[in-house]
């Protein structure tokens, strides 16, 4: 029976508690995103008048919540060797893991995305907004550089048409529910053959910037709803409107009729006090005020 620290935050931190214990290994304690992100006093506070959903699912199924600020720090090391995990999985994390903690243990990442292909930190935005057809879920294990490890396990996702970066999410978690039970299973036996990733074929993809938000009405209304679908949930769209950028909350697209082709992009076709219309490269969006 393998003993896991697991390190992470969200669905993917959730899916990976549920999948490991409907399997017969143990979850020895669990670093949540709350410890790095606030300080102690503001901690404290929020754990007891605001908990995190994080923290009220370590605490609702009985875990070691971790005592540590950072997976870099003296108290997480003393951790490590106080609970005497095999190793370390990791399900969505903001720290690179520096060699002192990668030498002293196997740490393993749960990568939402077929590496090396999508490497960096969201992958569901850029398969989405890059027209790729398939995603996935890598399991590696962790070195000094960000997801450049041996490849462990992979499986495939389809991108659907419609897809969101929601809905990928949603999909990828609850792959990362059902392999890292298989994980751990191999892992225990020893049976598994670390794969060297193949740099040919590796891409990186920064954190969503400025740019990335900013819907661009000069590209095709395919590339314009795929890339307000891959923004969802992570970030609100804007475009710019007469020198001035306008949130897009709710909006509608219809095709272009003859009598505008002739116009502008960005052209204000229609504008009243609850929406107006702009032209864009080859459809009118209605966006909602």
């Amino acid at each position: 029976m393998a003993k896991v620290i697991l390190v992470g935050y969200g669905k993917m931190l959730f899916s990976l508690i549920e999948g490991i214990e409907a399997s017969n290994h143990k979850i020895v304690g669990v670093l949540r995103n709350d410890k790095i992100k606030y300080s102690k006093i503001h901690l404290f506070l929020k754990d007891i008048f605001n908990p995190s959903i994080d923290y009220t699912i370590i605490k609702s199924k009985k875990l070691y919540d971790i005592k540590a600020d950072s997976v870099n720090s003296e108290k997480f090391l003393k951790e490590i060797k106080k609970l005497n995990p095999d190793l370390i999985i990791v399900g969505s994390w903001a720290e690179k893991f520096k060699s002192n903690i990668l030498k002293s243990i196997p740490c393993v990442n749960f990568h939402p995305a077929l590496l090396p292909k999508n490497r960096g930190p969201n992958p569901y935005f850029w398969s989405i907004y890059l027209n790729q057809n398939v995603s996935g879920l890598t399991i590696h294990y962790m070195n000094e550089f960000f997801d450049k490890g041996d490849i462990l396990m992979q499986e495939a996702i389809t991108i659907e048409k419609n897809e969101t970066g929601e809905s990928l999410k949603e999909k990828t978690t609850k792959l990362a529910k059902i392999m890292v039970k298989e994980f751990l299973d191999l892992y225990d036996k020893k049976q598994l053959q670390p794969i060297k990733q193949n740099e040919k074929f590796a891409t990186y993809e920064p954190q969503l910037s400025d740019n990335e938000i900013i819907i661009d009405l000069n590209k095709t209304k395919e590339e314009t709803k795929r890339h307000l679908r891959a923004l969802y949930p992570w970030a609100i769209p804007y475009v710019k409107v007469l020198r001035r950028y306008f949130k897009i909350e709710k909006y509608e697209f219809f095709d272009l009729k003859e009598e505008f082709k002739k116009r502008k992009n960005y052209e204000i076709i229609e504008n009243n006090s609850e929406f107006f219309i702009l032209k864009g490269s080859d459809f009118l969006i209605k966006l909602y005020k």
